[in-house]
């Protein structure tokens, strides 16, 4: 008999964290802006312990800063997504490489159940699910590479793609073009051809930075137009 373990729920630290990072992606918390621990406590009903480690969690994935009257909010540019997704590039094409030589059958099974997942969400114009598979799909790829030092480096910024993704999608009317594209790179992994398969992570990437040069465009206009009225 197989035991069943009880699943942890995020620490309030994390759920924070979480919250606050989406509204920063989304130019709901503006770069400048002063984040109060008490306030922040307050409005989340929470102690000022997990507030801190929120805080932390967002400085060191560069969304915030540490000065003397506290933290403020850093946000996202444009030439920081460009950075973030030039990371991206570098590492997961390292990480596809190498899983179409250590890739099992069951990793290459989950993979195809994962994008029947967004291809169910697709029908269902679920957006925020689809962004759910998208990041395991992304995460599945690194566990195939078998290289642990590559999986270290995507956790550590696994919480603002996270974020991102959540935003790129819903630029997508339709989302089955981007289920089939993530179907073709298992198919790749499983077979030979190794320049095809960079290739296309390349064209995905592209595509994935491309919806998110729209996204914050079209906050910032809307931030603009906020503004003036």
């Amino acid at each position: 008999m197989v035991a069943i373990r009880p699943t942890r729920a995020p620490a309030l630290g994390d759920q924070l964290a979480t919250v606050l990072r989406d509204q920063i992606v989304r130019r709901t918390l503006a770069a400048g802006t002063h984040l109060v621990e008490d306030s922040l406590a307050a409005q989340y009903d929470v102690s000022r312990g997990p507030v801190r480690d929120a805080l932390r969690q967002l400085e060191s994935q560069g969304l915030v800063e540490s000065r003397r009257r506290g933290y403020f909010v850093v946000g996202l540019t444009q030439d920081d997504i460009d950075d973030l997704y030039e990371l991206r590039e570098a590492i997961e094409l390292v990480a596809v490489t190498k899983a179409m030589e250590n890739v099992t059958t069951q990793q290459l099974q989950a993979g195809r159940s994962i994008v029947q997942t967004m291809t169910d969400c697709a029908d269902r114009a679920a957006a925020s699910e689809f962004a759910e598979a998208d990041m395991k799909f992304h995460a599945l790829l690194y566990q195939m590479s078998g290289n642990r030092r590559l999986i270290d480096v995507w956790k550590s910024y696994e919480p603002v793609f996270a974020s991102i993704i959540q935003l790129t999608v819903e630029e997508d009317v339709d989302l089955h073009p981007s289920a089939r594209d993530h179907g073709y790179l298992i198919d790749l992994i499983e077979g030979s051809d190794t320049k095809a398969l960079r290739a296309e992570l390349r064209d995905h990437l592209d595509g994935a930075r491309a919806r998110m040069a729209r996204a914050v465009q079209a906050l910032n206009e809307s931030t603009s137009s906020e503004q003036v009225s």
